[in-house]
């Protein structure tokens, strides 16, 4: 009796053994099971078929309402405005979220939101309540390539920290959102460089420190779409997102301009 165990255990570990070099032979390396590959973490994107529901602070019963569906692109990896080449709906960003949740008068304090600009990334980044709510694409002023904006006249678009100090209509841009530029530093910096004389003198007087710099629309939508910084100073973005910038950022939302 125990013989023939004996034989039949043989038997089935050379049974065993048969089948795991045929399998191994046919994939000398097997790929991981599901279960043992990483989950990548989901990277923030925009969904562009969100439209928020009435009674939520980010509804505007005057915005159109976007199309269901996106429309596929060239490339299969999500893009900053949140089409994907397959047509899938993307999620909300956090900062859309808590914006859309947002069930009290906090979506009109300035503190709430925060912008960031990046001249070499042609990006405008917005924050509501230190969450990413969406990323515009923006162009700058054309001399860009030469630092901080020091007098009128330069092309240059400013850097560092300024606020909105005020939004009206613009029959040539849609909107504008008007900044505090020149700011104390940028006042300090104009009058060290006058009285160095490097400041340039225009019919015998020296030209100013400059002003009426701000973000606003584009009349000239291929530039903008083709990455030309192309303003004299300003950070320009489409005619669309001038109007949503409009209707969220209050006055007196921080925007930091870097290089």
């Amino acid at each position: 009796m125990i013989a023939r165990l004996v034989r039949g255990a043989a038997l089935m570990a050379a049974f065993l053994t048969v089948v795991t070099t045929a399998a191994i032979a046919a994939d000398p390396y097997p790929s991981p099971t599901p279960a043992s590959l990483p989950v990548p973490a989901p990277s923030p994107t925009i969904d562009p078929g969100w439209f928020p529901e009435p009674g939520t602070a980010a509804y505007d019963p005057n915005a159109p309402r976007p199309s269901a569906a996106p429309q596929p692109v060239a490339t299969a990896a999500a893009r900053l405005d949140g089409h994907r080449s397959d047509g899938h709906k993307l999620e909300l960003t956090p900062g859309q979220r808590a914006f859309e949740l947002t069930r009290d008068d906090s979506y009109l304090d300035p503190d709430s939101w925060s912008v960031m600009a990046y001249k070499s990334r042609h990006q405008l980044i917005v924050y509501y309540k230190g969450r990413l709510y969406r990323v515009y694409h923006a162009v700058f002023g054309r001399n860009r390539g030469n630092g901080t904006k020091l007098w009128e006249g330069d092309r240059r678009t400013p850097e560092g920290v300024y606020t909105i100090v005020e939004k009206h209509h613009s029959r040539r841009w849609q909107w504008f959102l008007g900044l505090n530029y020149p700011n104390d530093i940028d006042r300090y910096r104009y009058e060290q460089m006058r009285d160095a004389r490097e400041v340039p003198i225009h019919d015998g007087h020296d030209v100013g420190e400059g002003g009426h710099i701000g973000i606003h629309g584009t009349d000239v939508p291929i530039l903008n779409a083709g990455n030309i910084d192309w303003t004299t100073g300003c950070i320009s973005v489409n005619n669309q997102d001038i109007q949503e910038l409009t209707r969220i950022l209050p006055v007196g939302t921080v925007v930091i301009i870097n290089p």
